[in-house]
């Protein structure tokens, strides 16, 4: 993965159309994107989160054979990488498969809620979204945070409250066995 100078949009989007270019199963390009998650290099992490988070987007589950590595980066990232934080949990949140895999990121993602940073605060809206549509258990209490965020929170919280609590509507009209991962509104 070649990482210009500096990320811009476009350079993401430019990123995620060659990343998903590659014929699947793209084992050499997901090799080198979980090189650059791993990297000391915060730049470098930086932009690898926010393409892992496009891709997520764009194919849920296409990482998920690596989602206890991105649960684990939401925890080791250092706290002044609150950007590549953010994006690796979306990521996190879009390739959790397994029950236990949702409940660990649950655990992260309520830490985040209560974030100093507007933008990691409303990152924890849409993850813990994400997380209930795929998990039952946890859809009470994201209606209950995202009512209130809807109602209370910062502009962007508002927004990401609203767009979210359509994501959680329309996952329990989805029958339980067809579900499989939930789609990111971005």
């Amino acid at each position: 993965m070649v990482i210009p100078r500096t990320w811009t949009k476009p350079d993401a989007v430019a990123a995620m159309k060659e990343f998903l270019a590659a014929p699947p199963p793209r084992r050499a390009a997901i090799r080198d994107l979980m090189a650059e998650l791993l990297s000391t290099n915060p730049y470098a992490r930086r932009c690898a989160a926010d393409l892992a988070r496009l891709i997520s987007a764009r194919e849920p589950g296409i990482l998920s054979k690596y989602a206890d590595v991105l649960i684990d980066l939401v925890s080791d990232t250092p706290f002044d990488q609150w950007q590549a934080r953010g994006h690796i949990t979306l990521a996190a949140a879009l390739n959790a498969s397994t029950r236990a895999q949702r409940l660990m990121l649950t655990t992260l993602v309520r830490a985040l809620a209560v974030d100093e940073r507007n933008a990691l605060r409303a990152i924890a809206l849409e993850a813990l979204a994400i997380l209930a549509a795929a998990e039952p258990d946890l859809r009470d209490e994201a209606t209950v945070v995202l009512e209130h965020a809807r109602r209370e929170g910062t502009t962007a919280m508002r927004s990401r409250a609203r767009r979210m609590l359509l994501l959680l509507l329309a996952s329990e009209k989805t029958p339980a066995r067809g579900r499989g991962r939930v789609k990111s509104p971005n």
